[in-house]
C-alpha cells in the first residue's frame, strides 16, 4: 500500500491542476468590434517593428519610415487598448482600502471614482480634440497631417468617457 500525499501537497497540486484548467480555456465571449481595431493596429505594429528589425540589421539598409510609424501605432494600441480595459474594468487600481468598507459606503465611493475618471477622459477628450485643431505640419514619413493622430486619440479618449459614464 502506497503513502498517500500530505494535505499541503495535495491543495498545491490541486490547486495547480484547476490553474492549469482556467489558464487552458479562453473566454472570447466578451469581445466587440472595438477589440478588433486595437487587435488589427497592434499586428500592424508587430508588422512595421518586424521590418524594421529585418532591414536594419539583416539588410543594413532601414527604411526611414518605419520608426515613426511605429510611434503612432504604439499610441493608437495604447489608447484603443485602454477603451477595451475601460470597458472591461480591468484598469489598473488600488482596492485596498475597498475591502475593508461596508457595501453601501463601497458602491457611492465606486460610483464617485467613476464619475472623476468620466469628468477626466471627458477633459483630454476635448483637449486632444483642441490639440488636434491646432496641430501643425505633417508627419514626415507620409505626408498625412498630424491632427489626425490627435483627433484618433480624442475619439479614443472620448469612448473611454462613455464607457466610464
Amino acid at each position: 500500500m502506497t503513502d498517500p500525499k500530505p494535505d499541503a501537497e495535495t491543495s498545491v497540486d490541486e490547486l495547480f491542476e484547476e490553474w492549469r484548467e482556467e489558464e487552458g480555456h479562453v473566454d472570447l465571449s466578451d469581445l466587440r468590434w472595438s477589440d478588433g481595431i486595437v487587435f488589427t493596429i497592434f499586428w500592424a505594429l508587430f508588422a512595421v517593428v518586424f521590418l524594421q528589425f529585418y532591414t536594419r540589421y539583416v539588410l543594413n539598409n532601414s527604411f526611414g519610415w518605419t520608426e515613426e510609424i511605429a510611434r503612432y501605432l504604439l499610441i493608437g494600441v495604447t489608447f484603443v487598448g485602454a477603451v477595451t480595459a475601460m470597458r472591461k474594468g480591468s484598469h489598473i487600481a488600488v482596492e485596498a482600502l475597498l475591502v475593508f468598507l461596508p457595501k453601501g459606503p463601497r458602491h457611492w465611493l465606486l460610483v464617485v471614482i467613476d464619475g472623476i475618471v468620466a469628468a477626466f477622459c471627458g477633459f483630454l477628450t476635448w483637449y486632444a480634440y483642441q490639440l488636434g485643431r491646432r496641430a501643425p505640419g505633417m508627419i514626415m514619413s507620409i505626408d498625412v497631417p498630424k491632427k489626425y493622430i490627435y483627433w484618433a486619440v480624442a475619439l479614443a479618449l472620448l469612448a473611454m468617457t462613455i464607457h466610464a459614464a
